[in-house]
């Protein structure tokens, strides 16, 4: 599945220092296929609305459109939001 990340998430890693954006982008590549993805938590099953956690530090949250092939990053957050 291609995966694609909102403009959102975007800016919030390109405020992160380059050594934690590595590690998020490894964590996000392997969304390409989301099923066999670590760490993934349904949080919606009939939307496809789903959460990663990466590390102890952050949490993404992405949508599965089957159809389409395509696994849209909505959001990414630190734990604590």
């Amino acid at each position: 599945m291609e995966v694609q990340l909102e403009k959102g998430v975007l800016n919030t890693l390109e405020k992160l220092p380059e050594k934690i954006r590595e590690y998020i982008f490894s964590h996000l590549w392997t969304l390409e296929d989301p099923y066999s993805a670590p760490d993934v938590e349904c949080l919606h099953a009939k939307l496809q609305v789903y959460r990663m956690h990466i590390g102890r530090t952050y949490t993404i949250i992405f949508k599965i459109y089957k159809k389409e092939k395509l696994v849209n990053v909505l959001d990414l957050m630190t734990i604590e939001q």
